[in-house]
């Protein structure tokens, strides 16, 4: 664990969501990373704003929350927010588009599984 400074998280996180984003194929979304002393709640590592729509996302961290944390964890964190960014469009009604991310995530998934082999 570390103490890393905001320019160094700030690296660090980007690194992270380019690889998840390739991943999740959510390489058509614009999506913003802030680094915060705290986030709105405050004892919340990061927040995820999205728009499908528009392909758009802001995700907010806090930095005194997660400047300690290893590597690993703020991985993890960042990929529980990417896919806040694909679940937004599941607040809508209607079935629609819940099968469209059900069939976005189907997608990364295999292709996840099928590269490993």
């Amino acid at each position: 664990m570390e103490n890393r400074t905001v320019e160094e998280l700030n690296k660090e996180i980007k690194d992270y969501c380019k690889k998840w984003k390739e991943i999740l194929f959510l390489g058509l979304w614009e999506i913003k990373i802030y680094i915060r002393d705290y986030v709105e709640d405050s004892d919340t590592y990061a927040t995820c704003s999205s728009s499908w729509k528009y392909l758009t996302a802001t995700i907010e961290f806090s930095h005194l929350l997660i400047k300690d944390k290893s590597g690993q964890e703020i991985e993890k964190i960042v990929i529980h927010e990417l896919v806040h960014v694909l679940l937004n469009e599941t607040k809508e009604d209607g079935i629609d588009h819940q099968e469209r991310v059900t069939s976005h995530l189907t997608i990364a998934l295999y292709d996840m599984g099928t590269n490993k082999e």
